[in-house]
C-alpha cells in the first residue's frame, strides 16, 4: 500500500513541477503572441487531449510523466494543413532577448516554486529539534572573546538517566563537537566521546564513538545508534579543538569495530546545560559544563546488543513551533540547504561518481523513507521543494533537450548574427535527447536492480 502511494505522490509531484514548468513557456511565449500548438505534460502517446473552442493550443496528457513540452512554431513544428501563421508570430520571428525569456521562464517558475515549498514547509510545520548548533565562545586564537566570530558545536536534546541521576530533555544536552565524515564528505554521523574504551579478551583499546540519528521525530537510542571507529592516524589536535575536547577523529574508511559478546564499552560522554528548553546553550552555559563528562559502562549481550545497568540515554525529539520570523529564515536556510545538496549532486555526476547519482526510482525511495517520517503532506513540501530546485538547475545546463541549450543556441545566434543550419541544430539535439534518455534509462534500470 505504501508503494502504491508513494508512486501516486510522486506522478502528483511531477506532474504539478513539469505542468508549472511548461505553463511558464506557454505564458511568456503567448505573452509575445508566439504561436503555440501543443501543451503537453509526458512524453510518449497520448492519453488526453482538448482545444477549447476557438484556441489554437492543444493541451495534451501523454503516457509518461517524465517530462513535457510546449511546441512553438519556428521549432521544426508543423503547421496543420491549410493553415498559415506569420513569421512574426513564430519564436525565430521575435526579438532575442524575448527568445531568452521564453526558455528561461520555465527554469524561473521552478525556482519560484522551489522557494515557496521550502517556505511552506518551514513557516506551516513545527520544528523538530534533536540536534544544533551553538556558539562555543571560541575565537580563532581559541580565546573567549565577545562580538566576535567563534567556532561552533553541536548538541542533542536528551533524556534517561545515569547512575540514578534523571537526564531531563529541556535542560540537558548531549554534547557532539564535531559532524563526522567519510571520504566521499558524507555525512556519518555526530562525534560524542574522543576516548572511548573498549575492553575485551585481547586487551583494551580506544576508539570514538560516533552517534547517528535513525528518526527525526522519534526518540533514538544513543547505544544502539552509535558506532566505534579506529582513530584517524596523523590527527592533531589544533588548540580550538582540545578546547572542544575534539582530541581525535574517526577513520571511516577502515569501517566500525562490531561490538562482540562480551566486550566491555566504557564511554564518557559529555552533556550541556541549557536553560532554555526550545535553544541550545549559551556561550556562558557552555563554558561552565563542556568538562561535565558521565562515565558509562556498557556490556555487549551473547546477541550483539548494547546495554548498561546503571544508564539509559535517549535523544530526545522536541517539537517546537519558532517565532514566525525564524520560521522565515528557516525557509531561507532550506532553500539554501538544497542548493548545496544538488550542488553536491552535479558534482558527483561530472566527476563519474554514478553511485551517488540517483533516479527517480531513488528519488521514489527516498521519498518513502520520508514520509515514515514526517507524514506525507510534510514530505510533499520537503522534497517537491528539492525536486522543483533540481529540475530548474538541470534544465540550466546547456545540454540538448534542455533549456540551457536553447538560450545558448540563441546567444551564439544573436553573438555571431549568422543561424545554425537547421540540419545541424536538429542534428546536435537528436544525438542529445538520444544520450539524455539512455542515461536516463540507465540510471532507472540499475536503481530498480538495487531494489532486488
Amino acid at each position: 500500500m505504501q508503494i502504491f502511494t508513494t508512486i501516486i505522490v510522486m506522478i502528483v509531484m511531477l506532474g504539478i513541477l513539469i505542468s508549472t514548468h511548461e505553463l511558464g513557456h506557454l505564458a511568456v511565449a503567448k505573452a509575445y503572441n508566439v504561436y503555440c500548438l501543443e501543451y503537453s505534460i509526458g512524453i510518449g502517446p497520448a492519453i488526453f487531449k482538448h482545444k477549447k473552442k476557438g484556441g489554437e493550443t492543444t493541451f495534451a496528457i501523454r503516457a509518461i510523466p517524465l517530462g513535457g513540452y510546449v511546441s512553438m512554431y519556428g521549432e521544426g513544428l508543423e503547421l496543420p494543413e491549410g493553415q498559415t501563421i506569420p513569421r512574426e508570430r513564430s519564436i525565430e520571428g521575435i526579438k532575442w532577448w524575448k527568445r531568452c525569456l521564453v526558455f528561461i521562464a520555465g527554469i524561473s517558475v521552478n525556482l519560484l516554486t522551489a522557494l515557496l515549498f521550502s517556505f511552506v514547509y518551514t513557516t506551516c510545520f513545527p520544528n523538530y529539534y534533536t540536534c544544533s548548533s551553538f556558539d562555543t565562545g571560541f575565537n580563532a586564537n581559541a580565546v573567549v572573546a565577545e562580538g566576535e566570530p567563534t567556532a561552533r558545536a553541536y548538541c542533542f536534546w536528551t533524556t534517561g538517566e545515569i547512575d540514578g541521576e534523571i537526564i531531563e530533555y529541556a535542560f540537558d544536552r548531549l554534547y557532539a563537537p564535531e559532524i563526522a565524515y567519510d571520504d566521499n564528505n558524507n555525512q556519518v554521523g555526530f562525534i560524542i566521546d574522543c576516548d572511548t574504551k573498549i575492553i575485551n579478551g585481547e586487551g583494551e583499546e580506544t576508539y570514538v564513538a560516533v552517534f547517528n540519528l535513525t528518526s527525526v521525530i522519534n526518540d533514538n537510542d544513543v547505544f544502539t545508534n552509535t558506532k566505534f571507529y579506529k582513530p584517524k592516524a596523523g590527527y592533531f589536535a589544533d588548540a580550538i579543538q582540545k578546547e572542544l575536547h575534539l582530541d581525535a577523529k574517526p577513520d571511516i574508511a577502515l569501517g566500525a569495530y562490531t561490538p562482540k559478546a562480551g566486550d566491555t564499552i566504557v564511554m564518557s560522554p559529555t552533556f550541556i546545560a541549557a536553560s532554555n528548553a526550545e535553544m541550545g546553550p549559551t556561550v556562558k552555559e557552555f563554558l561552565a559544563t563542556k568538562d561535565d563528562s558521565k562515565q558509562v559502562t556498557i556490556i555487549v549481550d551473547e546477541n550483539g546488543a548494547l546495554k548498561s545497568d546503571s544508564a539509559s540515554i535517549k535523544v530526545h525529539c522536541h517539537q517546537y513551533w519558532a517565532p514566525f520570523g525564524q520560521r522565515l529564515a528557516n525557509g531561507c536556510s532550506q532553500f539554501k540547504s538544497l542548493f548545496t545538496a544538488i550542488g553536491e549532486g552535479l558534482k558527483y555526476l561530472f566527476s563519474g561518481n554514478l553511485e551517488n547519482v540517483g533516479s527517480i526510482v531513488a528519488a521514489g525511495g527516498q521519498v518513502m523513507s520520508i514520509s515514515n517520517e514526517i507524514g506525507w503532506i510534510q514530505t510533499f513540501f520537503f522534497y517537491g521543494g528539492f525536486l522543483a530546485l533540481n529540475l530548474a538547475i538541470f534544465n540550466l545546463l546547456p545540454f540538448p533537450g534542455l533549456d540551457g541549450y536553447q538560450l545558448l543556441v540563441v546567444l551564439v545566434e544573436t553573438a555571431f548574427h549568422k543561424k545554425i543550419p537547421e540540419k545541424v541544430k536538429n542534428a546536435i539535439s537528436l544525438v542529445g535527447i538520444i544520450l539524455l534518455f539512455g542515461f536516463s534509462f540507465f540510471i532507472i534500470f540499475r536503481d530498480i536492480v538495487r531494489l532486488f
